[in-house]
């Protein structure tokens, strides 16, 4: 499993992004990613299947492109 953790600017709330997150992995029929808001410090936790489709990546990525200010693979 590869974690990718999205440091969000100030103005968006971790835990609203993270359920629009879910929702979009969905409607996208991705399966066995999960995802976490840590609302302390304002970041949304995902972690992906290291064998997983590339598009996986990219939805999620494409889909945090306006929220994020970074992201930290781990």
């Amino acid at each position: 499993m590869r974690n990718y953790r999205y440091l969000l600017s100030d103005k968006y709330n971790a835990g609203t992004i993270a359920e629009d997150l879910k929702v979009q992995l969905d409607i996208n029929r991705f399966q066995d990613v999960h995802v976490k808001a840590v609302d302390n410090r304002n970041e949304v936790l995902v972690q992906v299947p290291s064998t997983g489709p590339l598009s996986l990546e990219e939805t999620v990525d494409s889909f945090m492109e306006e929220y994020k200010t970074g992201v930290i693979l781990e």
